[in-house]
């Protein structure tokens, strides 16, 4: 009995690193989200700068997935800053992997088993006195 659980637990194994789990085949660890809004807003992620609006009232950028939602940080000269929340929800892709507890697990850690729910944002900036 103890050689069978062995085996089973092995070829379990030896699956889950043959096929990798289904998030990180299907989908990539990076989302993208457009801003839109005036011109030259400037959008923080921890005091960084991700991206920049452009004359013609967008931009794309690629942003990495998280298992909980991530606030950012709208800027503009003349105008008081302005928090963007980004929603995290589950992927249902990651279903794929039923009860391969491996590729759960993969997925989870990778951070692919999520994905942002709110992808077209607009910014309204609010003037500081």
């Amino acid at each position: 009995m103890k050689k069978k659980a062995i085996t089973v637990l092995g070829i379990i194994m030896l699956t889950s690193i043959a096929f990798p789990s289904c998030c990180s085949i299907f989908t990539s660890a990076r989302q993208d989200i457009t801003f839109v809004g005036e011109e030259g807003i400037k959008v923080y992620d921890n005091g960084k700068k991700i991206a920049t609006i452009g004359d013609n009232g967008e931009t794309t950028v690629k942003v990495r997935k998280k298992i909980k939602s991530k606030e950012l940080i709208a800027k503009k000269d003349g105008y008081k800053p302005t928090p963007v929340t980004l929603e995290s929800q589950f992927n249902p892709v990651a279903c794929i992997n039923l009860l391969n507890v491996f590729a759960w697990g993969i997925d989870l850690a990778t951070q692919k088993a999520f994905k942002w729910d709110n992808t077209y944002i607009e910014i309204e900036m609010e003037e500081q006195k």
